[in-house]
Formats: structure tokens, sequence, C-alpha cells
């Protein structure tokens, strides 16, 4: 590696044991083993809830779609089928394209849902990733060169890490995935760049393509871009003054710039290797998905509006030193239960890092060697603490003007991963200076008064906490328009925040006084790890416990008296779709039963089919109640109305009740009504021609007749007969990725199909290719000749069809190269000391 040290400084990897030399990776400190052990053990015990009973992991979101995509998703792998169409939900949606199946290509999760039970793989996934992210930040930071132990205690800091692990509660899976990647991604990239193995190469493709199955692409969008400016970064140090093992410690500009180079294409390799999801995704989300109305089509102040939401603002940042200060909206501690006084609508997880490894991370300055890494590892953590205040600094601001995709994502907030990766980063720096100490290495005045006034600062914190200053002052200068409705929230977070601050203030004093005893060799090696890693898991547990939790799955997926009187009717009548209002328009419970449902919720549903119900317009789909002919086109044949929204009529439904289940007192508590609808598949032989813009309002036109005609952009290829065909439609086959039908007819007609289209789906006539036209603003047309003919439908996506291609060459490219370093001779392979270990 260049030296990054001030004079006298050790350049990474070439630290020296007692024996002299570089030690090997695993060769000093605590054992391999034993590490493992231990955090498997930190593990176990935060999650202990879940590993010990039968029951599933709480999670927000797993309650509604994260449960119901992955059961979905499980069960049809189970029968031989990988879906590529999702009937369930918002009159069905491609599987790929709209990621709501999330993590189904993600290899370390997809077997989990194949082999085990969906409801305990969706726990177990997230403890095997906790557990991984320990292992992966302890091989980054040795790769650093840091001492074992040092890299044990960090390890264990991101293990525990809050702004990581409380995104167990909202069960942001995606988040948790790239997260645990972060390290083993920075760790792949500098192997590389000073090694210049093969395999090392291979290693950034295939975690680059891990990262992209993921499909939290706004996470690993970040990670990919942090991880480059590191890589060039690195470039520029290799091209100045190469580390002893690098270019045999001579100058190589033309190597270091092709390592680059050769970097971007293991990037480009592994955004390939995982190109069967990327690529329908990409070009879905752009053109169909509902996030085209706030970023692609929308005004340019509505779209920055809403890429500046859900932010963090001052009081998290400030939470990032006393914990319970901006509180929360969980329940699982005193703190933590609906306390949250912040800007955002509420808060289900937390950003902390762990003020003992900020305490450490801003000790490492106090060593001159690698000057120039802590100085970048520094800078990224600034940049991105900014950055996740959006709004608030130019940071942000800067970024959505020049960065290509900014404008595509919200959620700012989400980039604390990077701060907190960097600050546990330097942590490990700052144990070693700790434990240099201990070896008899002289302590720096200006460090020890740095950690003196660590403590003072958090003992002031704790008496302005104390005596309300804090807040009166933070209300009238930072949050001056803080919601009235929120101060009886601040008031009840008080005491806690009180208390916050004095565990501030006890973990500051003991690493204070670990550093006292370690200058004054009290306290030495592994002896002063231990302690200090005793701090840090303590820090980072007492934040985390109230974010995990557990949930009767049998509860969750209880059935009810009219679930199961639909699931009758289901069986015995043509295909309907049921709009479920009991949870106002996001209720996807009655989908984890086969329920196809009108609504639900969903993350990336089409954009079309919003405007077609009227999602696009209110919180509720109210042009299901304003329009029959919208409802009756979509094959809504039941309403489930809970009783406690009022009365239907008031929004225009007005239907007699079916049946309904009630409450103690005999009062209804759901209402079941069924209405008139049209079939899912029918036969139309009159098109009208409007502009995209006029389709919607001609068809909700009371006087539009949507049982004889469709309206359409463009006239169908085959002229239609007009009035009304005689004929029959019969289903032959109907399943996940397509349908076929028997049909007959006394005319040139059309087949319409009450389900979403999209790009991607295909019709035959006989065995021959027909165009299959979008109708209705988002139905399905097949244009039919008169007579007795075989229709079929499926969906072929030609992009997953590119992309399964390219995943594939991808994949065999990674592992030919992975291969031959392999293979190669011992002797031929590059040096293995310095950042080239591992």
């Amino acid at each position: 590696m260049a030296k990054m040290e001030d004079k006298g400084g050790t350049a990474p990897g070439t630290q020296t044991g007692k024996g002299g030399g570089a030690p090997g990776l695993f060769s000093d400190g605590l054992p391999l083993w034993l590490i493992g052990l231990i955090y498997a053990a930190v593990t176990i015990f935060l999650f202990r809830s879940f590993i010990f009973s039968n029951e599933m992991l709480f999670g927000s979101d797993t309650r509604g779609l994260g449960y119901m995509a992955r059961a979905f998703f499980a069960d049809e792998l189970r029968n031989g089928n990988f879906p590529l169409w999702n009937p369930l939900l918002m009159g069905g949606t491609p599987f790929l394209e709209s990621l709501a199946g999330g993590d189904s290509l993600y290899p370390l999760s997809a077997p989990l849902l194949l082999f085990m039970e969906t409801y305990r793989a969706l726990g177990w996934k997230l403890v095997l990733h906790v557990f991984i992210a320990g292992f992966a930040m302890y091989g980054w930071t040795r790769a650093l060169g840091v001492s074992k132990s040092a890299a044990f205690v960090a390890g264990l800091g991101y293990l525990v890490a809050p702004f990581f692990v409380t995104l167990v509660y909202p069960a942001h899976d995606g988040k948790m995935f790239v997260t645990a990647l972060t390290p083993l991604m920075f760790w792949t990239v500098e192997a590389y760049m000073v090694s210049g193995r093969g395999r090392s190469w291979a290693a950034i493709a295939g975690v680059v393509a891990l990262a992209t199955l993921t499909t939290h692409f706004q996470m690993a969008y970040f990670l990919f871009l942090a991880v480059g400016i590191y890589a060039f970064f690195r470039t520029i140090q290799l091209f100045r003054d190469p580390a002893p093992h690098a270019f045999e410690g001579k100058p190589d500009p033309p190597k270091a710039a092709g390592r680059f180079g050769l970097f971007l294409v293991a990037s480009v390799v592994g955004a390939g290797a995982a190109g069967v999801q990327l690529l329908p995704a990409v070009d879905y989300i752009r053109s169909d998905s509902r996030r085209t109305a706030t970023t692609t089509e929308a005004d340019p102040e509505v779209n920055k509006s809403f890429a500046a939401s859900w932010s963090m603002h001052p009081e998290e940042v400030m939470s990032l030193v006393i914990p319970e200060f901006v509180g929360s909206s969980t329940s699982g501690a005193d703190w933590a239960d609906e306390t949250y006084w912040g800007r955002n609508f509420f808060k289900l997880n937390h950003e902390y890092i762990g003020l003992v490894l900020m305490i450490l991370a801003g000790l490492s300055f106090f060593a001159p060697a690698l000057k120039q890494l802590k100085l970048f590892l520094a800078a990224l953590f600034g940049l991105s603490l900014l950055y996740t205040l959006a709004a608030h600094t130019p940071v942000w601001h800067i970024a959505y003007a020049i960065l290509p995709g900014i404008s595509l994502f919200r959620a700012a907030g989400m980039a604390i991963f990077l701060a907190g990766f960097t600050a546990i980063t330097l942590a490990a720096f700052g144990i070693d200076v700790m434990l240099g100490w201990a070896r008899g290495e002289s302590a720096s005045p200006t460090a020890v008064r740095y950690l003196w006034g660590c403590l003072a600062t958090m003992v002031l914190l704790m008496i302005l906490a104390g005596s309300d200053v804090l807040f009166s002052v933070w209300n009238s200068v930072i949050y001056t328009d803080m919601d009235p409705s929120k101060a009886p929230d601040l008031e009840r977070l008080k005491p806690f925040v009180m208390r916050g601050a004095l565990i501030a203030v006890a973990l500051t004093g003991a690493v204070v006084a670990a550093g006292f005893l370690a200058r004054t060799q009290r306290l030495r090696g592994l002896a002063l790890a231990g302690v200090l890693a005793v701090l840090v898991a303590a820090d980072g547990l007492r934040i985390d416990n109230p974010f995990i939790g557990t949930m009767s799955f049998e509860a969750l997926t209880a059935s009810d008296p009219l679930t199961d009187l639909l699931l009758e009717r289901q069986a015995d009548e043509s295909p309907f779709r049921v709009l479920d209002m009991t949870g106002s328009r996001e209720e996807v419970r009655m989908a984890s039963f086969g329920l196809e449902l009108a609504t639900g919720h969903h993350p990336n549903d089409l954009a079309r089919y919003r405007e077609v119900v009227g999602l696009d317009r209110a919180a509720i789909a109210l042009n299901l109640f304003e329009s029959d002919n919208i409802r009756r086109m979509l094959n809504i044949r039941y309403v489930v109305w809970p009783a406690a929204m009022g009365d239907p009529s008031t929004i225009g439904f007005d239907e007699e009740m079916l049946t309904y289940t009630q409450l103690q007192d005999g009062s209804p508590y759901e209402i079941l009504y069924q209405v008139d609808d049209l079939p899912r598949a029918r036969l139309v032989s009159n098109v009208t021609v409007r502009e995209p813009d006029q389709v919607l309002e001609t068809i909700m036109d009371p006087l539009f007749d949507i049982a004889t005609t469709v309206v359409a952009t463009e006239a169908p290829p085959i002229s239609l007969g007009g009035g009304t065909p005689a004929g029959q439609v019969e289903w032959i086959d109907r399943n996940t990725d397509g349908s076929s039908f028997s049909v007959r007819t006394d005319r040139a007609s059309m087949l319409v199909i009450a389900d979403n289209w999209v790009n991607g789906w295909r019709a035959r006539v006989d065995g021959v290719e027909v165009p299959a036209m979008r109708v209705n603003h988002t139905l399905i047309g097949i244009p039919v000749p008169a007579g007795q003919h075989t229709v079929t439908l499926s969906f072929e996506s030609d992009a997953i069809g590119i992309g399964l291609w390219l995943s594939a060459v991808s994949l065999v490219l990674i592992v030919a190269v992975a291969g031959v370093s392999f293979t190669r001779p011992r002797a031929l392979r590059p040096a293995e000391e310095g950042f080239a270990r591992g």
C-alpha cells in the first residue's frame, strides 16, 4: 500500500508482532474459532426470543407484503414453478420486475425460503446476516493492518450496531443485507488493488452481484459510489508510492491505472451477474411503476420534495450521542414507547452508531500511521452523515444536482450505514492506539486531553438535559416549528433522555478509565480488548433490544368466517377479485390464502392501475366506489368493509349486505358485500379509440357501456364485428404466469382479460402470435377472429430473458477467473503479505 502514514508510521499489513515480521491474518490475539464463538453467542443473545421459540421474528413490513410475497414465491418453487407474475395484488404485477419478491434471487436467503417454513426463514436470514456482518468487518479491518484484538472488537461493534440491527423492527431486509456486505465489499476491493489477484477480482464481482440481488438498489447505489471513491483514492496512492508488497515496492502508474480499470470491469461484470434481476427491474421502475409519478414524470419541485423526504434531521444527529434523545414509535422499551417527537411521520429504527465506538474512532487520529487513510475515512463519514440530513445541508443538494439516479431515491437517512461503517473502521485504529499504550508506547498529552474532553462534554450534556436547558434551547433555536401535538411525547421522553445522558457519562468514563489503566500498564492485551468489547457490546445491545421481538405466526395467518366463505366461493365460481378495505387500502392478509385482491400494499405497483382505481389522487381507491364501470371491469365481485369506517354509501357505495362478522355485542365488525362484476375473461366487439389522456375519462362516464365496449389508444389489427358477440369463453388452464382459453365467437371480437397489461404478455391464437393490446387503460385485449379458437396468454419478459443470458455469461467469467487464480502455482502468485492477505 502507498505510504498513508507520517514518518515513523507502519504501513498496513506490516505491523509486527513479538517475533518480528508481518504476522498472518489469524496468527495473533484471540484464535479465530473463539472469535466466531463469541460472535455467534452475541448473535444468539440478540435474537434469543426468536431462536428459542417457534414464533415469527417481528417486522412491521413482514406482517404485510413481506410474508405474503415470500410465501407466494416459496409455494410456487415447491410446486416446480419460478413465478414471473404475481396475480394476487393490485390487478396483478410482474414478480421480478416490480421487486415485490424482494430478495427472491438473493443466494443467501432464497435457499432458506425453499427449505424452511417461510415465517421462520424470514427471521433466520436476518440472524445470519448479523453474524456475517461481524466477520466481514473483522476481515476488512484486518486487511487494513489493525491487530487481531482490535479487529475483533470492531467486528463485534458492527455486529451489534443499532443503525444495522434495529432495521429488524421495520423488516428492512434489503438494507440489512447491503449493510452486512459493505465491509466485505471494501475488503475485496482493497485486496485486489494491492495484490491484483484474479480471485480478488472475482470476489469484487461476486459481492457486487450479491449487493444488487438484494434488490435494495438505493443502498447498493450508495455502497458502490463509496467503494468506487475508495478504489480511486487507493489508485492515486499507488500512483505515488506503493506499499512494500505492491508492484515490488516501486511506483508503477500504468499498473495502478490498470487495476482501477479492471476494478470497474469487475463492477460491471458483477452487475451483469445480477442481470436477470437488474435489467427487468430498472426498465419497469423507470417506465411502469407508480414511482414514476414522483420521479421521472414528476414536476421538478415535486420530485425534489419527494427525494428529500424521510431524511434524518438534527434531532437524529443528537441521538447519535444520546440515543434516547429523539424517541421512537416502537414499544419494546419504556423510552421507545411511542415517544418519537421528530420531524418524520414515525420512527421504527435507530441510527445510533455507538458512543464508545465514536470515541475510539476519534482516538485513532492520535497515532501517526495511515494518516491519509484515516482522513479519507473521516471525510467519507462526514459526507455520509451530512447527506443523510438531506435538505438541511448543501451536501444533499449538490448530490441531487450532479449525481445520476439520486432523483429516483428518497429517504436519504439510510446512508447512515456508510457513516457507521467508516466510524467503526476508524474505531479499530483507535483501539490499537490504546493497545499500544498497554504495550508501553507513550500516550500523547493531546490524546489524553481528548478523552477527558469527551467525558467533560458528556457531563455537560447530562447537566443540560437534567435542567431542561437542552430542550429549551433546541426548540427555540433548532426545532422552532415542532408540531404542538408532539409536545406530550417529548415531555414523556425527557426523563429517559436524562437517563440516557447518565449512561453516556458512564460509558465515556469507562473508556477514559480503560485508557488510564492501559497507560499505567494495569490493563494489557486481551484484557484491555475484552473490557472494550464488553463496553461496545453493552452500548449497542441496550439500544438493539427494544427493536427485536416476535409475533405469533398462527395469529398472523388465522382465518376468519369471511375469508373461509370467500375461499369456498373461489373454489366453485369463475375467477373474481376481492376489495378488502379492512386496512384502508393496503391490507394483504387475504392474499396469503390465495384470494386475489383489487388493492393491497405493493412497493412498485403499476402507475396505470393506480390511476384506474383512484389511488393517484387519494389514500383510498375512490374510483372503485364512485364508478360502477371501474369496479365491474376489474372483476371485483366481493367487498369486505370494516364497520368502523362508517357507512360506505357516503363515498358512493350502496349495495346489499351479504354477511358479516360481529363483535361481542352483536354489532357488525366486518361486512361482506357481493357486487355486480364482469367476468375475468369476456368477449367484446366494439372498440372506441381515444387519446391516452382521454381513456380513463371515457370509461368512467356512467353512460359508457363497459360491458360491450372497450377503449384503446389504437385500432386493433383486425376489424371487429360490432354489436354483441354470440359465443363463449371457457378456461382450459389457469396458472400463475398465464392462461389458456377455448373461445367461440360468431364475429371478430376482442377477448378482454381483466389483468394488468405490461410489455411482456404474449398472446397466441391457435398457436399464431397476435398482439396483446392494452385496453381500458390497464387491461389486456386479444383480437380473435370469428370461429372456434384456442387462445393462450403467457408472460414472457424479454428483459428477463436477456438478463438471464447476461447473468449466465457473467457468472461463467467470474468462476473462470477465480478458478485460474486458485490453480496457478503458488510461486507465481503475487506476494501474500500486507493488504494482499486474506
